[in-house]
């Protein structure tokens, strides 16, 4: 942590700070050599020595001891101006105002602590040490600090001036960002005049995004030839060969106050509670039915858990009101981790929906709320962040999340999603690289899914992605009389609980296991032309020592998988064939694992075998 805080002390803003602060003490010392009474450093008639007469101060030879008392006045200026700096840098890194009451107090109990220090080093320096000689040094002291800070100021004035005037004069047309983002004031000073005219077709419609995801523009967030919207439609010219584009504050201004926010740089790792799978679980179900009245079996607790160490995409499907929203929303609230509900709308087309698109008219990124989510979660690594799709199937997912599906099948370092086209010449926020958002290993999605008329069925492209869950009931409630506390879980601390979990030998996959797991694939795979792929063998072989470490069983974890993974794919089939062949697998999966092991992927079957 201290060396993290080391490193973040060297900002702009406190380069800045602590510069003023040097020259400050550089200009004390140099006033000390001036106005001295001996005159040693400088003659009597030197500019500074006037200004002091002026001022009428009273002609005191100061000596070794007075320009000692003034050194250590200056150095601890210095270190004043390097502490507040530290204290401020401490402040965001625990995620507090710089600017709030309490910062205040310790910014000034610094200042009056360098004062004090100072002020009692340079007193004992004085010989002798009398009441007359200490008066006399600190009335020498004070007209040093005082002609210093009026020269200060006027130094700053007349050199202020005119860099400002320079400045302003070169920028003349970009934007005063003295003034925060939610109240800055909008200028209708420029004679701006824009033909919109030709600009619509008549087709295009509004996508409206619901809660938490900003609306769509009634533009395209792409160009006719499909390309990205940082394409212009007149000519295929770019952006920035169009029209010119603005400055990144004005074009990503959520995206660069996170910037801002953090300075560039990210938080560190946290501590998470100790605690293991099984407790993390049973305390979590505790705590939904003691606090929030919701009440779940355990295995769906431990299956929810343990299927973000397989994906980072679950799906929550079945009866309205059976908890579906309300599951991850306690289970962050529970862990201390941050949660973003997103309803789904059903005029959600493609990824502008919840990525946002580019503004050719107003040459701005329509940001959404889930984009500066993920961006700001690449600045706190540690912290978890879940993103809820409510009722994500009254859309086609597919239209607006296949991007975020491809990119999670790759490693870590390449969940990247293509934002926009930046221009060469542009400087993009800092985590946008060449228009990339980087998905951070810290997010975690959750769909829930109706089965109505209203909503579309999801694709096994879908599925084969995701961990999924059904609801199909609701639980009875039971007594709790255990004290339920939350648990504060990071993203590190998760993922070390599932890495323990996977390296754990004895709850893993064996080879009797993959064996019988082979024996049904082939035989669903010559009777139904279905088989099991490596990316679900891959989710099996991580989401069972998880599930096992959670408290569960293996037979339970491999139910799970293949009633969802495997049988759920045989329904709709009306064949001839499906019958006897269903038949076939309940005796075989008796045969491998016994009869009622598998009992959600034998009632999922004769669910099945009763529409035939």
């Amino acid at each position: 942590m201290v060396k993290f805080m080391i490193k973040t002390l060297f900002t702009r803003k406190n380069f800045i700070a602590i510069a003023l602060s040097v020259m400050y003490s550089v200009l004390l010392v140099f006033v000390c050599a001036c106005i001295d009474g001996a005159h040693n450093f400088f003659p009597k008639k030197n500019t500074v020595n006037i200004i002091a007469q002026g001022m009428r101060f009273e002609e005191i030879a100061g000596g070794t001891a007075g320009f000692i008392m003034v050194m250590f006045a200056a150095v601890f200026v210095s270190l004043a101006a390097v502490a507040i700096c530290f204290e401020r840098q401490f402040a965001i890194f625990k995620k507090e105002s710089p600017a709030s009451g309490k910062m205040f107090a310790w910014y000034f109990g610094t200042a009056a602590v360098a004062i004090i220090v100072s002020l009692v080093l340079g007193i004992l320096m004085q010989r002798p040490l009398t009441g007359e000689n200490i008066g006399k040094a600190m009335k020498y002291l004070w007209q040093v600090i005082l002609l210093t800070t009026v020269i200060y100021i006027m130094m700053v004035v007349v050199i202020g001036a005119p860099v400002m005037l320079i400045v302003n004069f070169f920028f003349v047309d970009k934007p005063f960002r003295f003034f925060s983002k939610e109240d800055e004031p909008v200028f209708d000073d420029d004679n701006v005049s824009l033909d919109v005219t030709g600009s619509f077709d008549g087709q295009t419609t509004a996508n409206q995004v619901g809660s938490g995801v900003a609306a769509t523009s009634a533009l395209p967030a792409t160009s006719p030839d499909g390309s990205d919207g940082a394409s212009s439609p007149m000519g295929g010219k770019t952006v920035a060969e169009d029209t010119g584009m603005k400055d990144r504050e004005e074009v990503f201004p959520s995206l660069t106050g996170i910037d801002e926010t953090y300075e560039g740089f990210e938080l560190p790792l946290g501590k998470s509670d100790e605690l293991s799978l099984k407790k993390l679980a049973d305390k979590f179900r505790l705590y939904l039915a003691k606090v929030h009245g919701l009440y779940f079996d355990t295995d769906t607790i431990r299956f929810f858990i343990s299927g973000f160490a397989a994906s980072h995409f679950e799906i929550l499907e079945g009866l309205s009101g059976t908890g579906k929203s309300s599951l991850p929303r306690y289970f962050a609230e529970f862990i201390g981790a941050k949660v973003l509900f997103m309803p789904v709308q059903a005029t959600w087309r493609d990824k502008t929906s919840i990525l946002g698109f580019y503004n050719e008219f107003s040459k701005t990124y329509t940001e959404t709320e889930f984009l500066s989510s993920v961006y700001e979660a690449n600045y706190a690594p540690d912290t978890l962040n879940f993103y809820v799709l409510d009722e994500m199937n009254i859309s086609r997912v597919e239209y607006y999340f296949a991007d975020l599906l491809s990119v999670l099948e790759y490693p870590v370092p390449d969940w990247k999603i293509k934002i926009m086209s930046v221009p060469h010449d542009f400087i993009p926020p800092m985590k946008l690289t060449d228009g990339y958002l980087q998905i951070p290993e810290n997010c975690y999605f959750v769909g829930t899914a109706n089965r109505d008329d209203s909503t579309f069925t999801i694709t096994d492209k879908v599925y084969d992605r995701a961990i999924t869950l059904e609801f199909t009931k609701r639980n009875d409630p039971f007594e709790v009389t255990e004290e339920t506390e939350k648990v504060n879980l990071t993203a590190s601390g998760l993922k070390n609980l599932f890495t323990a979990a996977e390296l754990d030998g004895k709850n893993a996959l064996n080879k009797s296991d993959v064996d019988k797991l082979d024996e049904l694939s082939d035989f669903i795979y010559d009777k139904f032309d279905i088989a099991i792929g490596n990316r679900i063998l891959n989710q099996t072989e991580k989401i069972v020592p998880v599930f096992i470490a959670a408290g569960g069983t293996k037979e339970d974890a491999l139910d799970l998988m293949l009633s969802k993974k495997l049988f759920s794919k045989i329904e709709g089939r009306f064949e001839d064939y499906v019958k006897p062949a269903l038949e076939e697998t309940l005796d075989l999966i008796s045969k491998l694992y016994g009869k009622g092991k598998l009992f959600r992927s034998e009632k999922v079957i004769n669910k099945i075998i009763k529409t035939l």
